[in-house]
């Protein structure tokens, strides 16, 4: 399942009733075996051919490999990052960055700690052309309990993500590796529907590590209960 932010994204599971983003870049940060180089967890890269940001810093090559768990099959998901330059969005400054692997192109913000995903048009998994969206799936700097939301409206239909900071500052073990400095984060995809009002349709539960970015994903169809999709990063090299 692709998804964006989410980037990464975080991340981030559509049906036709449930309109989740089916991106692929922003599964924040990524790939290569660890004999290679596993990166340095805790660092934040920095430097002109960086995206700097303390819990989703991508480089030019950097690459993420994630074992992605769907009704009991494994997949493999790799992602390589291009840091095609500067932009601006609505005045603001973000990267442009492609994932080679999946040909999509987003722009990122992370002033202030506060990581923005940003992308021109999308496809939903229902098949839904959808334009000029934005997520914000970390504010690091909030503390724990802190809440927030991204409103996106497409062809009369409202979608809210409602975003709360569950924990700061815990270790994760995920698969081999453990992780520190991370943030724990949960968000609930609500569909606002008009005569029925509010329909929580998923919850996606993300762990952030600093100097990496998403090291867990977990994501709950909240109609049937059931958890539809983990994904763990396997190894990663950030620069």
């Amino acid at each position: 399942m692709k998804n964006l932010l989410l980037l990464a994204i975080s991340g981030l599971l559509l049906t036709s009733c449930q309109k989740e983003l089916s991106f692929e870049t922003f599964n924040p940060p990524g790939t290569t075996p660890p004999s290679t180089n596993p990166g340095t967890p805790g660092t934040t890269p920095t430097g002109n051919v960086c995206f700097t940001c303390d819990y989703s810093p991508i480089c030019d090559g950097t690459k993420l490999n994630y074992i992605d768990s769907m009704s009991g099959t494994a997949t493999q998901m790799n992602i390589l990052y291009d840091i095609l330059g500067d932009s601006t969005v609505n005045g603001a400054p973000f990267k442009k960055i492609k994932d080679v692997t999946s040909g999509q192109v987003a722009y990122f913000n992370c002033d202030n700690n506060v990581v923005r995903a940003y992308i021109a048009s999308g496809t939903t998994a229902g098949g839904a052309t959808v334009t000029g969206i934005m997520q914000t799936p970390l504010k690091a700097n909030e503390p724990v309990g802190a809440t927030w939301k991204d409103v996106i409206i497409n062809n009369g239909q409202t979608i809210e993500y409602r975003y709360k900071i569950i924990q700061k500052n815990i270790t994760r073990q995920v698969m081999d590796s453990t992780y520190s400095n991370v943030i724990y984060t949960r968000d609930t995809t609500v569909l606002i529907v008009p005569m029925l009002g509010e329909l929580p349709s998923a919850v996606r539960h993300t762990w952030f590590a600093k100097g990496i970015g998403q090291v867990e994903v977990r994501m709950e169809d909240l109609m049937s209960g059931m958890t539809i999709m983990v994904r763990k990063l396997k190894t990663y090299q950030i620069r």
